[in-house]
């Protein structure tokens, strides 16, 4: 039988949803569902669901916490739920996707679409992602100091009106 992780990054309502679409891609599959400690008795009210793995941190899923129970485990499929349409957001869930022993990688994004992903590109969106985080910073610098100079320009002003 083929091996099937789930990694639970979204709520369990949408992964109610998703389920159905999971299972039908992947119907010769065993599920297994990767959650943190807090979603362990939500996880096991799901019957098909051949065995349920704990994250051991209370942090979000990364790369660089990893499962030590899942060193030596081996999946076929790894499917990384999202809660929007292109999986923005979850770069450290896929991050983390690459740290499982895992043959193929899949998204399943709000509306239950499927999509395969790759490590190249999850090391492409995390590239991204590095680079929109600075010029972000950059940019809300000058926005800052742009606005320090209105503020003091404004209140040199002031004090030229009140010298009058």
């Amino acid at each position: 039988m083929k091996k099937l992780l789930i990694i639970r990054s979204v709520s369990f309502q949408q992964l109610d949803n998703n389920l159905k679409a999971i299972k039908d891609k992947f119907p010769e599959h065993e599920i297994h569902l990767l959650t943190h400690e807090h979603g362990r008795k939500l996880a096991e009210k799901y019957k098909g669901i051949k065995q349920i793995w704990i994250y051991p941190y209370k942090e979000g899923f990364g790369y660089s916490r990893k499962c030590q129970e899942l060193e030596n485990e081996h999946f076929d499929v790894v499917i990384v739920p999202c809660t929007n349409l292109s999986g923005t957001g979850f770069i450290n869930v896929f991050l983390f996707s690459l740290s499982i022993h895992v043959k193929e990688r899949y998204k399943c994004n709000l509306i239950s679409e499927i999509k395969a992903f790759s490590k190249v590109q999850v090391m492409f969106w995390w590239i991204r992602s590095q680079i929109f985080k600075i010029i972000s910073l950059f940019l809300s610098g000058i926005i800052g100091i742009m606005g320090f100079g209105v503020f003091f320009l404004c209140k040199g002003l002031g004090q030229l009106k009140t010298r009058k």
